[in-house]
Formats: structure tokens, C-alpha cells, sequence
């Protein structure tokens, strides 16, 4: 009989365990995963920063070249502007994209030009200074931009063709100042580094080198000496921080 008992106490005990092992256990909730981001999408800001550069300049003759004089410009100053452009991402984290901006410049920049001594005019005297100022207006590009995206970051390249107006005053004669303006064309390279601060708005930095190419601004009447023009080779270097809406 005290088998018996303890037999049944046995199975008794082992049954409720079993039913507590049945029994439905809480379940730990399982905390969602954020969706990565995506830089895929259109997008539109603005943008502020520093410009400096120079202008290699010469008033040269037409004919085989003899300049008059020579100098450089280190033209500087405050730029602001938009910019737009369209990314894709691609499954690897690639982001491809092309953008354009359009800013305001305010680089200015002024200084004294040398002259040659073997000046062939006998009209003009090549020893008396003569004051070159320029002025970089505006400036625009239409650019690729290749970036590897880290989650709301994005680190990238750029390069395309850049577009500037530029306004220079020589004072070629004595007490003579003239005023031209053109629009030079060239090309442009840079980097930066966005980050997405919420789904929509994006802040960046970049740097970006420009290159405007030679322009040829003036074209003289006759001299003595022949038909004068002068030469500007104008380069940038450009520093500017944005925010962007991603549509």
C-alpha cells in the first residue's frame, strides 16, 4: 500500500509538470528593425560659402604673340546659391546621380600688372603701371555625382562642366580704364559628404575645384605695334555647406 501511495504522488507530480510544459509561455516582444535608408529620389536646396581663386592674365599681340604686359589676379569672396539634382541607389549601396547649381559670387580681386620693356608701341610707355581688377559674378555647373552610401551617410564625387561670368578692368593706357565682361566655360571636380538629418532633409559639405579655361576679352584697334588682346585664365577653389528637401 506504500508503494502504492508513493507510486501515485509520483505520477501525480509528473503529470502537472508536463502540463505546466504545455501550458502557453509569454513570448518576448520582438523590437522592430528600421528600414535603411534610400537616397533614391529627387532633391532640391541651398547653399553658402568662400570662394578664392586667381586670374592669370597678359595683353599679347595678335600676331605672334609679344606681350605687353602681365600679371595675376587673387580674386576672393562670399558665394550663395541653389542646386538640384536626382540620386539612385543601387542594391549595393552605390548612389549615382546628376545635380546642377546656380550661385551668386561676390570674388573679387585687383593688382598690378607688369610690363615688357621691349614693348613694341612706341606710342604707350611700358613702365607705367597699369591697374587690373576682376570680379567673378555668378558661377553655375551641371555635374555627375558617384557616392557610396553608409546608411544616412553619403560620402561622394563630383565632376562636370562649370559656367562663370567674369567682369575685368585693365587700365591698358594712361588714364585710359576699360570695363569687359564674358561668360567663360570649363570644367569642375570636387567632393563632399551628406547626411540625411530626418527622411526629407539632407546636409552636406563640399569642396570643389573649377577650371574656366582661357578667354580672350579685348580685341584693340591697330597700333603701331599691331592688334592687342587680353588673355584671362581663370581657376577657383570653392568651400560650401547646404541643406537639401528630399522629395
Amino acid at each position: 500500500m506504500k508503494i502504492s501511495v508513493a507510486a501515485l504522488a509520483i505520477l501525480l507530480s509528473s503529470t502537472a509538470a508536463y502540463a505546466a510544459d504545455l501550458a502557453p509561455q509569454p513570448v518576448e516582444p520582438i523590437a522592430p528593425v528600421a528600414a535603411p535608408y534610400s537616397w533614391t529620389g529627387f532633391y532640391g536646396g541651398v547653399q553658402a560659402g568662400y570662394t578664392w581663386g586667381k586670374s592669370d592674365y597678359s595683353n599679347y599681340r595678335i600676331s605672334d604673340g609679344l606681350w605687353d604686359y602681365k600679371g595675376q589676379i587673387d580674386a576672393k569672396g562670399f558665394t550663395a546659391g541653389v542646386y538640384a539634382g536626382y540620386n539612385y541607389q543601387f542594391q549595393n549601396n552605390l548612389v549615382v546621380g546628376l545635380e546642377g547649381d546656380i550661385n551668386y559670387d561676390s570674388a573679387k580681386g585687383k593688382a598690378r600688372a607688369r610690363g615688357n620693356l621691349n614693348y613694341p608701341d612706341p606710342n604707350v610707355d611700358p613702365i607705367t603701371p597699369r591697374t587690373q581688377e576682376a570680379e567673378l559674378k555668378w558661377d553655375g555647373s551641371v555635374r555627375l555625382r558617384i557616392g557610396y552610401a553608409i546608411d544616412r551617410f553619403l560620402p561622394y564625387i563630383t565632376g562636370g562642366v562649370a559656367f562663370g561670368k567674369y567682369d575685368y578692368s585693365p587700365t591698358w593706357k594712361i588714364d585710359q580704364a576699360l570695363h569687359y565682361s564674358s561668360t567663360h566655360v570649363g570644367w569642375t571636380v570636387g567632393a563632399g559628404l551628406e547626411y540625411a538629418v530626418t527622411d526629407n532633409l539632407i546636409a552636406r559639405i563640399e569642396y570643389r575645384y573649377a577650371d574656366y579655361g582661357k578667354k580672350d576679352y579685348l580685341d584693340y584697334a591697330p597700333t603701331a605695334g599691331g592688334r592687342f588682346n587680353d588673355r584671362i585664365n581663370l581657376k577657383t577653389h570653392t568651400i560650401r555647406a547646404g541643406i537639401s528637401y528630399k522629395f
